[in-house]
């Protein structure tokens, strides 16, 4: 969605129309009040609006030509303009570090709803509702008995519904806007219209914005629009418009401007766009699919155009030549595609015409590659410069420096090298700065940032850089968004941040950092909304008011540092507070019972801390999708309040001491789509209910005291069985899972995990055939626990199993053959079962190894050395070592096992004196210990067998 510049002299013609109707507005009526029917009629109307900022308070006593708004007609007296666009939106709107309208709101917007009184203003040309909130009210269908209407304006105003088709009655009409695309409250303005045939009667109409509101059948828009031949300005993004035939016509000689973003137009660009031949202002972004090339018959029909947006469309290839045609070319975006090339050719075109007029560049997230050279010197009137996530490389160019108007530049994700020039601090007008991302390396000092007094904006996150700041300096410039994380910012918390009042995000994660948070950052810092100082060597506590100083923070991440004390129950304050990271530090005590105010609170994670007491009740009360409380010590049993959590997506309660049952209410969480609890002391049986969990895929219930046999209706678990299952989304908490014998932290890939660890309980009977029809297993772990009968030839069934651990339990019998069928399989232990027979053979088995099978006697064949009988007998090299070589095994193994017992009883006092005073090493260790103790075993049965030789 895009917006015309005020510079450019669009509409003309229209806009000296306009301006002629809102005349009347402050020439008032100078000799006499105004009719009296109409005053009532305003006064009515006013009764239906709540002014909370006293805009109306002029609208007292008789003349009413001189009220706020009105506007009346000199020569009859009546009401000819009602002018009641909002205030706290800048007329003349301009481009914020997207190149998107900038939009300041406050109180002095109208709410309420449009009285019908309005209908009596039968004399009104100009009426003007934009940027008010008629609380989702539909737009009055009366409106379209205005017959004298010439201009309308009911954009960004709360309106709903359908738009009313009795707008068509609105002859004279030449300016109409319902844009919603950029009020307040798009998501629920939910504006429609059945179709567009009802714009045939507005022949005069001009200008014609219907941008957000969705056409429900919108086959003919073309024709219908095509239909209006004075049209210069038409704005349809987002109205959900269908791709039209390539053989339809239509003659628009006089349009200007043209906006079809966000819509489905198809995968080539219509012959109709191609020919149009008036246009200044084009924006088809978002409207593509399929593989296209930039559209360069638009720019030989089209050498007038000022602003080009083909933003996220697939285009491909090489930019035309005959871009560098367009001298008058004002704004240029062209990122979110595929295009390719060297970015210092297409820059340093010797034959390029709009390098003084240029201000907006927008390449970024293309495939452009090469240097970014001191060609860009010559763009001097250039803004906006957007370069990110390319292939650009060597260093940012002294040039830059010559570029006194840049207000923005991003150079994020590129391979950029050397240090930051120093010059870039003489950008005075310089508001934002992003160049995170690179292979940037020196420092950054006061001496680059001391000219740009107004700098908001300062991104160099993830360079090797170190931020060698004078803690005395005070900048000339108050930030907004500050990011500097994976640079060396410490060893001290920045001082020079004091003075920054307006901060809303600040990332400093894996910055050096080995400090206390000072008392002064928490003071003065009320405006801070984002705050990520995760991965540093914080100290000390945090501080007991951070929820009174700090009230406007939406998303906290203090993981991985070395904070220690209670969470203090001022974070309850924090009205509007999402995300919550705590985990990873030395933090002890209870959980505060004051969860119930945050009801905006989506995540927490408050892992591997010293945490104890059981789970307060009042956090069961905001509408969380992930609640991550592993490696503490929590215990108790379940509350029973977890139930009511319907939106709960990912609960991990995992390596704590909770007891008890596993709760039949727990498949009521039908959201669930991690659920770990493995690693505390459940016992009892898996409850059926577990199966009414449709949509999980992480399940784990390791390491319990659990018992009994697998619930039949595992089938039921829908995701893990159903082969078309779908993402369910991103937490970038992360989940702890153990897949083929490593524990590892799941963040982004999380989504794409289906994994069931059973492992390590008292469970018993056979594997159950609904456990084999979970088609998208990728992990299964049936270890540790009393199984047995045959391993069901129904595993082949699990075609996408990566990870199969059945190992330590008392399945008997032969391997199954159509174990071979599973190409994904790369991890497999069977061993100690009593399993028997051929080891069978495939191609993924074979590049298995033999321990895979250890502790099963009855097993035979590749990878084992035991052959299986019938098979021809290897020569055994063990009968050729001669006696002295006997005796030297037997010397060593002797000596070997004469130095294990001290060793391990010193080894042994050690390390339980560590484990005694930190819980999460405790865990660690036994879950370390658990792994390994097969491998021992393994050990002394081979020697054993040895000295027994030997002898």
């Amino acid at each position: 969605m895009s917006f015309s510049i005020s510079s450019m002299p669009l509409l003309a013609l229209s806009l000296l129309v306009i301006g002629t109707l809102r005349y009347a507005a402050c020439a008032g009526f100078p000799n006499t009040s105004c009719i009296e029917a109409e005053r009532e009629a305003l006064l009515k109307f006013k009764q239906g609006l709540v002014d909370s900022s006293g805009r109306l308070s002029s609208w007292t006593g008789d003349d009413c030509c001189s009220w706020m708004g009105v506007g009346c007609s000199k020569t009859t007296g009546h009401v000819s303009t009602l002018d009641l666009r909002s205030p706290c939106v800048m007329s003349d709107i301009h481009y914020d570090l997207m190149i998107d309208p900038v939009l300041e709101y406050g109180d002095c917007s109208l709410t309420g709803k449009v009285h019908p009184s309005l209908i009596e203003l039968r004399h009104l040309t100009y009426l003007d509702l934009s940027w008010n909130n008629f609380s989702h009210t539909e737009i009055p269908a009366f409106l379209g008995s205005l017959r004298d209407l010439v201009y309308l304006n009911l954009s960004n105003a709360c309106f709903t519904g359908k738009v009313p088709l009795h707008l068509g009655n609105l002859s004279n009409l030449q300016y109409l806007d319902l844009n919603t695309i950029l009020g307040y409250d798009y998501s629920s303005s939910a504006v429609t219209v059945d179709n567009l045939e009802w714009l045939s009667n507005l022949s005069f109409l001009k200008h014609l914005d219907l941008s957000g509101v969705t056409v429900r059948n919108g086959q003919g828009w073309l024709q219908s629009v095509g239909m209006l031949p004075s049209l210069q300005h038409l704005g349809l993004a987002a109205c959900f418009l269908p791709n039209v035939a390539p053989t339809v016509h239509v003659n628009f000689t006089s349009l200007e401007f043209l906006d079809l973003s966000d819509n489905a137009l198809g995968s080539t660009v219509p012959f109709w766009l191609l020919n149009l031949t008036s246009i200044r202002h084009l924006d088809l972004s978002s409207s593509f699919q399929g593989d296209l090339f930039f559209p360069a018959e638009i720019i030989n029909n089209n050498k007038q155009l000022a602003f080009l947006h083909l933003y996220n469309n697939p285009m491909q290839g090489e930019l035309p030549k005959n871009l560098s045609s367009l001298c008058d070319l004002f704004a240029l975006r062209l990122s979110f595609n595929y295009f390719t090339g060297d970015i210092a050719t297409i820059l340093a075109n010797p034959s390029s015409c709009f390098q003084d007029k240029l201000r907006f560049l927008d390449l970024g997230w293309n495939n452009f590659s090469g240097n970014l050279g001191n060609e860009i010197e010559h763009f001097k009137s250039l803004e906006y410069i957007d370069l990110a996530s390319n292939s650009i490389e060597g260093p940012i160019p002294e040039s830059l420096v010559q570029l006194s108007s840049l207000k923005y530049l991003n150079l994020m994700y590129n391979k950029l090298t050397g240090s930051i020039p120093e010059g870039i601090g003489l950008l005075s007008n310089l508001v934002g700065l992003e160049l995170s991302y690179n292979l940037l390396s020196g420092v950054l000092n006061e001496h680059h940032l001391v000219n740009l007094t107004s700098l908001s904006l300062l991104e160099i996150s993830s360079n090797d850089l170190a931020v060698d700041i004078n803690p005395t300096w005070v900048p000339p410039f108050q930030l907004k968004f500050v990011s500097m994380s994976n640079c060396k910012v410490g060893p001290q918390f920045p001082s020079w941040l004091r003075s920054q009042r307006n901060i809303s995000m600040l990332a400093l994660s894996n910055s050096s950092i080995s400090d206390a948070i000072p008392d002064w950052f928490y003071s003065s810092s009320s405006t801070i909304q984002g705050l990520d100082l995760s991965k540093n060597e914080l100290i000390g506590q945090i501080h007991e008011r951070f929820g009174d100083m700090m009230p406007k923070l939406r998303d906290i991440t203090l993981t991985r540092n070395h904070l220690n004390g209670s969470i203090p129950i001022s974070l309850c304050k924090m009205k509007d507070l999402f995300a919550l990271d705590l985990s990873n530090n030395q933090l002890s005590g209870t959980l505060p019972d004051c969860w119930k105010s945050l009801g905006q609170l989506d995540g927490i994670n408050l892992g591997n801390n010293n945490l104890s007491g059981q789970i307060p009740t009042s956090l069961c009360s905001p509408p969380l999708t992930f609640l991550g409380l592993p490696d503490n010590d929590f215990h108790g049993i379940l509350p029973r309040c977890l139930s009511n959590m319907t939106s709960l997506r990912v609960l991990d309660l995992s390596r704590n001491e909770f007891s008890g049952r596993i709760p039949s209410w727990i498949g009521q969480m039908f959201q669930l789509s991690v659920l770990n609890l493995e690693s505390n002391t459940f016992n009892g049986e898996i409850p059926r209910e577990i199966c009414q969990l449709a949509n999980v895929r992480v399940l784990s219930l390791a390491q319990n005291k659990l018992s009994g046999v697998i619930p039949l209706c595992f089938d039921n678990l829908t995701i893990l069985a159903d082969p078309k299952s779908a993402i369910f989304g991103f937490y970038g908490f992360g989940v702890e899972v153990n897949t083929k014998s490593i524990t590892q932290l799941y963040t982004t890939t999380l989504q794409y995990l289906f994994s069931v660890d059973l492992s390590n309980n008292g469970l018993n009977g056979h594997i159950v055939g609904g456990l084999m029809q979970l088609y998208n297993l990728q992990n299964l772990n049936l270890s540790g626990n009393n199984f047995e009968g045959r391993i069901p030839s129904e595993i082949a069934n699990l075609k996408m199993l990566e990870s199969l651990d059945l190992s330590v339990n008392q399945f008997s019998g032969p391997i199954p053959q159509s174990l071979s069928e599973l190409n994904f399989l790369s991890y497999l232990n069977l061993s100690f079962n009593q399993l028997s027979g051929r080891i069978p053979s495939g191609a993924q088995l074979s590049t298995l190894k033999g321990d895979s099978y250890l502790g099963n006697d009855g097993l035979c064949g590749p990878p084992l050395s035991k052959n299986c009988p019938g098979d021809h007998e290897q020569p055994d090299i063990h009968k050729q070592i001669d006696d002295d070589s006997e005796s030297e095994d037997e010397f060593y193994t002797r000596w070997l096992y004469a130095g294990i017992a001290p060793g391990f009883a010193t080894g042994f006092l050690v390390v339980c004196g560590s484990l005694y005073f930190k819980r999460s090493w405790r865990q660690s260790f036994f879950r370390w210990s658990d792994k390994i103790l097969t491998q021992l075993l393994v050990m002394v049965e081979i020697n054993i067998a040895r000295l027994r030789k030997a002898s």
